[in-house]
């Protein structure tokens, strides 16, 4: 990486891709597909698709693919993580990002970043059993920074990423989702 770098993040980049959307906000669109294929019982592999950033389709430069299941207590084979957990996962993801990026912004330097992030839920709702809702109830994260900066400066940062984050959003408030349903023989994809 060349440049003005801090936390592994290009600030020239950043501050670029920020002018960017500020001169037009449709510069700022995204569009992600996954592909997923149903591998039996509660187990399923999941492939990168083509993604659009703005008016720039683009692909990554390898496939990468996440297989989930259930655990055995759930009755799946334990052969890869579960949704749920592949749900906090991404917002673990996506709370790094916003930190590397933020806190360079910041002049902040990270030295190390982790998250332990837990979700509750129950499956009285999936089992259609009482009127209780399906999907999680309450996740709760705990964000280790080691950084040499002041604790108040940590602070506003953490506040700043969490107010900001596409994907704690995105579980957090309501988002329109659609099916449809697609009947053999038009199963490819």
């Amino acid at each position: 990486m060349q440049g003005n770098v801090r936390n592994g993040v290009d600030l020239d980049k950043l501050t670029n891709a920020v002018e960017s959307v500020k001169k037009d906000p449709t510069n700022g669109k995204l569009t992600f597909t996954v592909k997923t294929d149903w591998k039996g019982g509660f187990k399923a592999h999941h492939t990168t698709s083509a993604y659009v950033v703005g008016h720039e389709a683009g692909r990554h430069q390898k496939e990468y693919a996440v297989d989930t299941d259930e655990p055995r207590e759930i009755l799946g084979g334990d052969s890869g993580m579960s949704p749920a957990e592949t749900i906090i996962s991404s917002l673990a993801a996506c709370l790094s990002v916003g930190y590397a990026a933020n806190a360079a912004a910041m002049g902040i330097d990270i030295d190390e970043l982790k998250f332990e992030i837990t979700a509750n839920g129950s499956l009285e709702g999936f089992m259609n059993l009482g009127n209780k809702r399906p999907g999680l109830s309450d996740v709760s994260i705990k964000a280790f920074v080691k950084s040499a900066a002041p604790a108040q400066k940590l602070k506003e940062l953490h506040d700043f990423v969490n107010s900001h984050s596409p994907i704690w959003d995105t579980i957090s408030n309501p988002v329109r989702v659609s099916s449809e349903l697609v009947t053999a023989p038009k199963l490819s994809h």
